[in-house]
């Protein structure tokens, strides 16, 4: 079975060759197998150890111009060393002071599906046929999370749920409108999200 048939057979309830396989990994562990077994390709490394990887489709940000080490929804990353590796935490929380909807309606902007170019994912996945899409990845209450502080989000559900639903609602919107813009530029190839 090719590793997109060997995961269909999963998602349909059927008995594939072998369990399917994913990879996910730090760049650092990653650079040291690659290192290791002598390629400076990822996918050659990931093809040698018989992983049944998922090709992601992502779309090209065109909108406005971040600040370094921002994201789209105003947060503020910094890298964080830990001895053998590095990782993002988010240190700025662009909602954390707002205490109504009326407020984040009056002083925010919430990100826009036309600032993402959805052209170039057909190029993406072309010679990875045999290989399950990867189409859009979305969690909005991680986004909630950095948007508002981890300990304030968890508050909210039960001090502002109304708050929650009002900013989960534009993330899942925001969200879906991405999926569907993917699936419009590749159509039957996606398999998960």
């Amino acid at each position: 079975m090719t590793p997109r048939e060997r995961w269909m057979a999963v998602l349909e309830h059927k008995i594939p060759d072998r369990v399917p396989t994913d990879y996910w990994a730090t760049d650092e562990a990653t650079a040291k197998i690659m290192k290791y077994l002598g390629y400076s390709n990822k996918y050659k490394m990931l093809q040698k150890l018989h992983v049944d990887y998922m090709v992601k489709a992502e779309p090209e940000y065109i909108g406005p111009s971040l600040p370094e080490n921002q994201d789209v929804f105003g947060c503020l990353y910094r890298n964080i060393d830990y001895g053998i590796g590095i990782y993002e935490e988010c240190i700025f929380h662009p909602l954390a002071d707002f205490q109504t909807i009326e407020e984040i309606e009056s002083n925010y902007t919430w990100p826009d599906p036309d600032w993402w170019d959805y052209n170039g994912i057909p190029d993406q996945i072309r010679n990875h046929e045999i290989y399950p899409v990867q189409g859009g990845h979305y969690e909005p209450f991680l986004i909630y999370k950095y948007l508002r502080g981890d300990a304030q989000g968890y508050m909210d559900l039960m001090l502002h749920p109304e708050m929650v639903h009002y900013c989960l609602d534009k993330l899942l919107h925001l969200g879906i409108e991405d999926i569907t813009r993917i699936y419009e530029q590749i159509p039957g190839h996606v398999l998960v999200t």
